[in-house]
């Protein structure tokens, strides 16, 4: 792994080089800071890919579950208020009352749901939008000039025959001291970027979201008083039913009886009148007449044989 530089070791070597630029070593160090420049990079890129998907989760949770669950509630207390009235109105108050209470229960959770939302919205999803729009920028434009000055420092000593592979840091310090004074500021710059990062993604979103589970607990803790509230009225309700159950029983039981009744009676009447429609067809026993006005009748009878 490519040796880095602390924060802590930078600001001591930089106020060293600072106070006495002649005889500073700094400029061994800044391969070392332009390593840990790229090292904080590959680190911040990792932590905005994972804060650009927790965005993404908060947004789905507020505006899209979160909001559709919403307006599915109000048109569900909608509905349930308009059946309670109707019960209400077809005098069944008792039951009608009951959706009514319901109605209103479910409402006044939904009104600390939309808080809650709302409390995310602004505790979690607002800072993260700020946090992921910073832009930061590593430190460029000093690895060349410190390149450039060795490279025309070599070719001068080959010019004048003194080939040397080496410089002392004094040399190099002494001609680079506007350019790492410049390197030292970017570098200071990219490393308070760095820490205002550090502090957003750490020590201030953690108090978003303690923040957030305080709203949470509020949420939990009023939905509780809200049950409470409503739940002696569910316990007599629980009691009333039980009544009004029996009395629907008894009212059925009747019904069916009654039911069964009339359909025998129908079923006897259907079946005598099967009976004389097939009494009504021919028959070699005709139906008699009065026998008060005799029993024989004298004539010719007009029908062809049919042998």
């Amino acid at each position: 792994m490519p040796e880095v530089i602390s924060v802590t070791e930078f600001i001591s070597e930089t106020n060293e080089d600072y106070k006495a630029p002649t005889t500073s070593s700094f400029s061994t160090r800044m391969t070392h800071c332009r390593n840990t420049v790229s090292a904080l990079e590959e680190a911040l890129d990792v932590d905005r890919s994972v804060l650009h998907k927790i965005k993404k989760s908060v947004k789905a949770t507020n505006h899209t579950s979160g909001l559709a669950h919403v307006d599915n509630e109000e048109q569900y207390i909608q509905s349930m208020e308009k059946f309670g009235d109707n019960c209400v109105c077809k005098e069944d108050a008792g039951v009608g009352s009951a959706f009514l209470k319901f109605a209103v229960f479910t409402k006044e959770l939904s009104a600390l749901f939309k808080n809650l939302l709302q409390n995310m919205n602004n505790i979690i999803t607002f800072p993260l939008d700020s946090l992921l729009k910073g832009d930061l920028k590593g430190v460029k434009g000093v690895s060349a000039a410190s390149a450039k000055i060795e490279k025309e420092k070599r070719e001068h000593a080959k010019q004048h025959g003194m080939i040397r592979t080496e410089f002392s840091g004094g040399e190099i310090a002494e001609e680079m001291e506007k350019e790492r004074r410049l390197f030292q500021l970017q570098m200071c710059e990219y490393l308070l970027k760095v820490n205002e990062i550090k502090v957003k993604k750490g020590v201030d979103f953690l108090q978003n979201l303690i923040k957030y589970f305080h709203a949470q607990c509020n949420f939990f803790q009023d939905g509780l008083k809200a049950v409470e509230s409503l739940k002696p009225s569910v316990e007599k309700l629980a009691v009333d039913l039980t009544e009004i159950k029996q009395t629907q029983d008894g009212e059925r039981k009747q019904l069916a009886q009654l039911r069964d009744i009339l359909k025998a009676s129908l079923q006897s009447e259907q079946k005598e009148d099967a009976q004389a429609k097939q009494s009504a067809g021919y028959s070699l026993h005709q139906l008699q007449g009065n026998k008060a006005h005799g029993t024989e009748r004298s004539g010719v009878l007009y029908k062809k044989s049919e042998g």
